[in-house]
């Protein structure tokens, strides 16, 4: 006798893998995702292959992971893998890096979502029902401006390296990149649409890019990573159509 409860079935359930270096962050991000309901059940992992075998092992629906996981770039080559298998899990990329140079890396990669590490915890449970649900979030962190008692104000002018972009441009990418409308842009950051408008040009501008279109087209993402990339880290880009890139995860 259940009492009326019902209970989701095992194809309903929600499998996660979260991937860390570090162990109390991952088994705080663990515990938060397993306590909120976003997922049913959450594997921790170290490192990229121990990561991608639990993948594999639990046909994992969902992936939370950083930029680096011991090794620079582990985590998109983690991404990149995943998504190359025949049941791919939505991948979210968790990390306190979020330059547009690394965001392009994950997007080529094949990621559906990004979450700074400065997001408070409900932003992130969020992030992972919206990716449960199909909608991707790019979400490239707050500035002090942002904190304070006004959020509509404007964020500080910090331009990001090799790109030129304030901070206020650096939110508007993560959106555009998310495929959000100036509308939803406007009302997410709580902006006159017109400034939305203008700050859309600027970022395409300094991208070089003509549209939204040309921004998210998957070849000229990757040339704006490599561009943008130091040069120590610009081979572990990850290609699209490289057959041995999984490999690498599970024998480097």
């Amino acid at each position: 006798m259940n009492d009326g409860l019902v209970f989701p079935s095992l194809s309903q359930r929600r499998f996660a893998v979260v991937a860390d270096p570090f162990p109390v962050v991952r088994g705080a991000v663990a515990a938060l995702l397993r306590h909120s309901g976003a997922v049913d059940e959450v594997t921790e992992a170290a490192d990229a292959d121990s990561a991608f075998a639990a993948v594999r092992r639990s046909m994992a629906d969902m992936v939370v992971t950083d930029v680096d996981l011991g090794v620079p770039a582990d985590g998109v080559r983690l991404c990149a893998g995943a998504k190359r298998l025949a049941r791919p899990p939505s991948v979210l990329m968790f990390s306190g890096t979020g330059d547009p140079a690394t965001v392009a890396r994950c997007m080529t990669a094949g990621a559906d979502g990004f979450v700074h590490r400065s997001a408070l915890p409900e932003r992130l449970v969020a992030a992972v029902e919206s990716l449960a649900a199909g909608r991707s979030v790019w979400y490239l962190g707050e500035t002090a401006a942002e904190r304070a008692p006004h959020p509509a104000a404007e964020p500080e002018e910090v331009v990001v390296p090799r790109y030129g972009m304030t901070a206020r441009e650096q939110q508007i990418l993560g959106l555009l990149m998310g495929r959000y409308s100036n509308d939803e842009i406007a009302a997410e950051l709580h902006l006159a649409r017109q400034t939305v408008k203008n700050h859309v040009s600027n970022v395409l501008h300094k991208l070089g890019v003509a549209s939204r279109r040309e921004l998210l087209a998957s070849g000229h993402v990757a040339r704006a990573a490599r561009a943008c990339a130091p040069k120590e880290t610009s081979a572990v880009t990850p290609k699209r159509n490289s057959p041995a890139d999984p490999v690498r995860l599970i024998s480097r």
